[in-house]
């Protein structure tokens, strides 16, 4: 929209030095999923029968989740993007955060099939049944994005910056943007700064600041390893260079 998505006095300087979260829920975010891998391993070793593939299973999905978390929360921001001959500037989520996300959710879904299964033919096999049910029921809502993600529509985190245009990806999102609708972009500082500035909008990152009424979308942070500032730059720099002369045809006759 066309006010400015400035969120606190200080940007550049916020988008320079501020983190992303506190450190203390890094903390106990990949502290909690290395403590619930360890109990499904010990479990696994422990039990016997399906129950015991399904520990394999969920430590798997455990472990998965723990490389993701350390690679969006830990990992500094120290990335760049890369820049196409064509004149595109490209930045693209980490592998380490994107993939042992789709290993787990698959390790997920596993599990959810066994247990599918043994709730239909021996509900008492199963020793956690309210844990089963909701983890059925958690496997059988992501079917419609299994099905995107089958079928190409469910998107790896990309921000690609062209001459004339912007397009950004990510999860279920997939939108292009002419830059003659864009008036540049800033920085949505995490939500303890917004309760400060009185700011309440979304998830951390950048902002794109579309002309007229349209939500402007925001990019989050955890998902690219590149600084937000970065970002911002480039837009910025790939909005200057654009010129609507380009656009408008030439003198004919």
């Amino acid at each position: 929209m066309s006010e400015q998505p400035e969120a606190v006095p200080g940007q550049a300087h916020l988008m320079a030095s501020v983190r992303l979260v506190p450190r203390w829920f890094s903390a106990v975010a990949i502290g909690f999923l290395a403590l619930f891998a360890l109990g499904m391993l010990a479990l696994a070793l422990a039990d016997d029968g399906v129950m015991r593939w399904s520990a394999w299973g969920l430590c798997a999905a455990a472990a998965l989740l723990m490389c993701s978390a350390v690679s969006a929360l830990v990992v500094p921001r120290r990335g760049g993007p890369v820049h196409g001959a064509d004149g595109t500037t490209t930045f693209l989520s980490p592998a380490l955060t994107v993939w042992p996300l789709v290993g787990a959710w698959a390790a997920l879904l596993c599990v959810a099939a066994v247990w599918s299964y043994v709730a239909v033919t021996d509900f008492g096999e199963l020793e956690a049944p309210g844990f089963a049910l909701a983890t059925i029921a958690g496997a059988v809502g992501s079917l419609p994005d299994l099905a995107r993600l089958v079928t190409g529509r469910l998107h790896r985190w990309r921000l690609v910056i062209g001459p004339d245009s912007l397009t950004y990806r990510g999860y279920r999102t997939d939108q292009t943007w002419p830059l003659s609708k864009i008036h540049g972009a800033g920085f949505n500082p995490p939500r303890s700064l917004r309760r400060r500035s009185g700011d309440d909008r979304r998830l951390a990152g950048v902002v794109i600041d579309l002309k007229g009424a349209a939500a402007d979308p925001v990019v989050p942070m955890a998902a690219f390893r590149a600084s937000p500032a970065t970002m911002v730059e480039e837009i910025e720099r790939a909005k200057a260079a654009w010129s609507p002369c380009r656009r408008q045809p030439g003198p004919t006759g």
